[in-house]
């Protein structure tokens, strides 16, 4: 992709638009912008005022300019009062729901639910927090929606998403907690984003498994990536300025041009050609389009940073691959959430631990249900999801208990034919305790820059 600028990427993915089935019944809508401006006050009173500093731009200038909120419902004749509220995938930078028709077809088909899905704005052009603000207003919109709108039960809602989009799930579900709002009846995070540090092993383990490039998504120059014409915070703007000139002093002494050596360059997400680096104290520019490397670390943008350690959530089917280089976050979000590795920090306040179900499906990549639409794994993992959906909203009950049980931890492993055999206490052999407190040391590791570097050497020594 180094040829084509990000708008050209964004261009290309959001052309591919697959028709809706002849079985379905579609409705376009249009979240009122009074939504989008409710969510951002919710949001604004979430965030400290060191991460407001961190989040690097005023998102709240400007709404009024902002593209509408669309947005389509799918279902079929006579679909059950159960509705999935989905968040799609593309590294938070690219694609559309109407990529995702095949896939949703498919869930309705197993579930008889109706689905939500919606358009919400990109990064790099509006990066953090955009995305869930676009998201929060589509919950508050189905929960509490303009006169003479029927409102949605929260506990007939479940919430899902793939990749960047499972991410986004996520920090939904924390922004629906923290803001005291009711909860949905489950979430459904696919392959979920949830690390934008890529702080676990599998990211570079599982390089030679997966389709996710080895070394991130690269652009050519162009106007996307001018971060310094978002709106910026008044108090910034001196800083910034004095910023620019810097970053523009230091790329003149240093040459820096697309050449072989940008080429060389590895990448832990979507890292384009240089631009102006962050307010870091460390030498790096920007790593990821949807959030300065100073933010990378809030609950909001990596939810496996979340402080309450993403307890009190509604019930989690959590699917992922075995060969993807997202796997270890799926593992670490289930073991987190569900309190498995119990130490001093929970005499804290945290909430109850969450309920997961975490289903991981052998020789499988990253978001094989929507890449591989008619694998037999795709088909097991979407009558599983369908089956979740039914169980937690309580419609068409078919295997009480199957994912609302008494455990708060449960791991499937699913072969390719559909053999599925309880992977529980392999997940505790394979992340003991030992491999737990390294990964939380991984984790907490301040430096970006030695992230950068530990994956530079893990590529070079792919290369040789």
């Amino acid at each position: 992709t180094s040829a084509l600028t990000v708008e050209d990427v964004q261009k290309l993915s959001t052309t591919l638009k697959p028709p809706v089935s002849i079985f379905l019944n579609r409705t376009k809508f249009i979240v009122p912008r009074e939504y989008r401006q409710r969510a951002g006050d919710m949001l604004e009173n979430l965030f400290t005022q060191e991460e407001k500093k961190r989040i690097g731009w005023d998102w709240s200038q400007g709404r009024d300019e902002e593209p509408e909120l669309k947005g389509e419902w799918l279902q079929n004749g006579t679909p059950t009062d159960s509705v999935v509220l989905y968040l799609h995938g593309g590294a938070y930078y690219i694609c559309n729901y109407q990529i995702y028709r095949p896939f949703l077809s498919k869930l309705i088909k197993y579930s008889n639910c109706r689905t939500c899905a919606i358009n919400y704005r990109l990064a790099p052009q509006r990066p953090f927090p955009s995305a869930l603000e676009d998201s929060l207003a589509t919950y508050l919109y189905l929960i509490d929606p303009p006169e003479h709108t029927k409102a949605i039960d929260p506990k007939r809602i479940v919430i899902s998403g793939d990749s960047a989009g499972g991410g986004l799930t996520m920090a939904l579900l924390l922004a629906i907690r923290d803001a005291k709002l009711p909860l949905p009846a489950g979430g459904m995070p696919i392959s979920p984003w949830v690390d934008l540090t890529h702080s676990l092993p599998s990211i570079l383990t599982n390089i030679l498994t997966d389709f996710l490039p080895a070394s991130g998504f690269k652009h050519a120059p162009s106007p996307a990536l001018d971060y310094s014409q978002l709106p910026q915070r008044k108090q910034d703007t001196i800083a910034l300025e004095k910023a620019k000139k810097r970053a523009e002093k230091a790329k003149d002494e240093h040459k820096i041009t697309v050449s072989e050596d940008d080429e060389n360059r590895a990448s832990i997400g979507p890292l384009s050609i240089p631009v102006p680096p962050s307010n870091s104290d460390e030498d790096m520019y920007r790593i990821q389009f949807y959030a300065p490397n100073d933010a990378l670390k809030l609950p909001m943008v990596s939810p496996i940073f979340d402080r309450r350690r993403l307890r009190g959530l509604p019930p989690l089917l959590i699917q992922c691959g075995k060969s993807e280089r997202l796997r270890d976050e799926s593992l670490y979000l289930s073991l987190e959430a569900s309190g498995t590795f119990f130490n001093d920090e929970d005499k804290n306040d945290n909430g109850e631990p969450t309920q997961v179900t975490l289903e991981v499906y052998v020789d499988q990549p990253h978001v094989f249900q929507i890449m591989f639409i008619s694998t037999k794994p795709t088909k097991r993992a979407t009558k599983n999801l369908a089956s979740f959906v039914c169980e937690v909203t309580g419609s068409h009950l078919e295997s009480p208990g199957y994912y609302l049980s008494d455990k708060l931890l449960s791991v499937k492993e699913i072969c390719p034919k559909g053999k599925t055999v309880d992977a529980t206490k392999d997940l505790l052999r394979y992340v003991d305790s030992n491999t737990w407190n390294e990964w939380k040391k991984r984790l907490n590791r301040p430096s970006i820059k030695e992230r950068m570097d530990e994956v530079t050497e893990f590529y070079n020594q792919l290369n040789k």
